[in-house]
């Protein structure tokens, strides 16, 4: 193995064929790739996505690939962009505990942009999300959790390895020339954890898939960039040290990280599913009543705490996402976490304020960050009983899993509003057997406009 980190990924991405990688691995690909389509068809009804989706209208953009479930298309860049943005801006797609990130909402839409482009197949777009999702989570074993703690969130300054990969193994670039795009995609490395709690943090997502594909199509036309931007002196190190090299090259080629992946069942960070699942279990006791609870206690992970203190006082369904305060009450009071339960309105209930108000938080610096993070929920009611429940592994988790089953029945909760039953229906089967899928088709099941504000974007 080269003593150059980047060149030696590059040809691990260059060279990657399909029949290298274990068959298990795509099933968890396929995973992936449904959960993350079920999240962008619901992220694309937000605000947010329809606004971003008028500045590339008002832009203009040729039509390469589609912008899923607006009935348009746009270029292979901004396709990326919108729909890597509309994946993670609901907070329900997948994570990966040692990346600290969300590798499919970056390596899929990139994947499938470029795919559709190019009219590549599923089988195409299977191998690229393997090459991707190693590339973005062995730069997070390299650099976690220290690129967090200061600051970084690691979805954005590492995903654009993640799509970089995916994109230059299917525009088929060779091993020089994925170390130039390594390069020019590290140089546009971004994401701050400032952003959480706001809707404007799916940014990171989108804009990572698009540096990716940017990075190799420039990389493609002969543009040079740093001979080794992972380990060099002035490269990744310069957002976080130390760069554990060769935790990026351990078992390249031969051990895949996909089993590791963890999925959502709760519409909120992933820092608060431990504590949610909790909730919802007390909330299964014989006698319970929301009325009769005095305090909660909460001893969680210290990242939980740090991810989640700051939105105590939850203002918008956005932030109760990242707020353990709210989170736990709308999951008592409303009995689920789901999708709808985080809105404006649900936050703004009095008896969720009151509740909010009654729950505290405590770090416990003992616990271990594994598949999830662990809470401990000690509920105080008003005649005194206490009952203390702890979860370390959340539905969804490795350990824990969401099967096949699960996560169509997810996809079918987040595309109803959307999309024809029998298009979500194909959606479900064509994925199942992405291999023998054509790219192009599937995205033409994903593209009706959910009303008439979702036009074609202007070329």
């Amino acid at each position: 193995m080269s003593s150059n980190t980047t060149a030696a990924l590059a040809a691990f991405v260059a060279n990657l064929r399909h029949e290298d990688v274990p068959q298990d691995q795509y099933g968890y690909a396929r995973k992936s790739v449904l959960d993350w389509l079920g999240c962008c068809v619901a992220g694309t009804r937000e605000a947010e996505v329809r606004a971003l989706g008028d500045v590339m209208a008002d832009m203009g953009s040729a039509p390469h690939a589609t912008l899923i479930a607006r009935g348009a298309m746009a270029s292979v860049l901004d396709a990326a962009l919108l729909n890597g943005a509309a994946g993670n801006l609901l907070d329900l797609d997948d994570v990966h505990p040692q990346l600290i990130g969300h590798p499919s909402s970056v390596v899929v839409p990139t994947a499938l942009a470029v795919a559709e482009w190019k009219g590549l197949s599923g089988r195409d777009v299977l191998t690229a999300y393997v090459a991707g999702y190693e590339a973005m989570v062995r730069m997070g074993l390299a650099m976690e959790p220290e690129l967090y703690d200061r600051g970084w969130h690691a979805t954005g300054a590492l995903g654009v390895f993640g799509a970089c990969a995916a994109a230059g193994h299917l525009l088929r670039l060779d091993a020089a020339q994925m170390v130039a795009a390594f390069g020019i995609a590290a140089a546009q490395a971004a994401g701050l954890r400032e952003l959480f709690g706001t809707s404007s943090k799916c940014i990171h997502h989108g804009k990572a898939a698009m540096a990716g594909i940017l990075a190799c199509l420039w990389a493609q036309r002969g543009t040079q960039s740093a001979a080794d931007v992972i380990g060099g002196r002035f490269g990744m190190r310069t957002l976080s040290e130390p760069v554990r090299t060769e935790r990026v090259l351990d078992g390249l080629g031969t051990r895949f990280h996909l089993a590791q992946t963890c999925y959502k069942r709760h519409a909120a960070c992933g820092s608060v599913h431990a504590a949610i699942d909790a909730a919802l279990a007390l909330r299964e006791r014989p006698g319970f009543s929301v009325d009769d609870i005095e305090r909660i206690d909460v001893r969680t992970h210290t990242l939980s705490v740090s991810l989640t203190a700051h939105n105590e006082q939850a203002r918008t369904g956005y932030e109760a996402k990242y707020s353990m305060h709210y989170a736990l009450a709308l999951a008592f009071i409303e009995g689920s976490a789901e999708l709808a339960v985080f809105s404006d309105v649900h936050v703004a209930d009095p008896r969720v304020r009151a509740l909010a108000a009654r729950i505290h938080m405590s770090a416990d610096p003992d616990m271990q960050y594994v598949e999830a993070m662990p809470s401990e929920l000690t509920m105080t009611l008003r005649d005194g009983s206490r009952t203390v429940l702890r979860v370390d592994t959340p539905k969804g988790r490795p350990s824990n899993p969401m099967d096949w089953s699960d996560m169509a029945a997810k996809f079918r909760q987040l595309a109803a509003p959307t999309l024809e039953p029998s298009a979500i229906e194909q959606v479900i089967e064509d994925v199942a057997r992405l291999e023998d899928v054509d790219v192009r088709a599937l995205m033409q099941r994903l593209s009706t406009a959910e009303d008439a504000a979702a036009q074609a974007v202007a070329a």
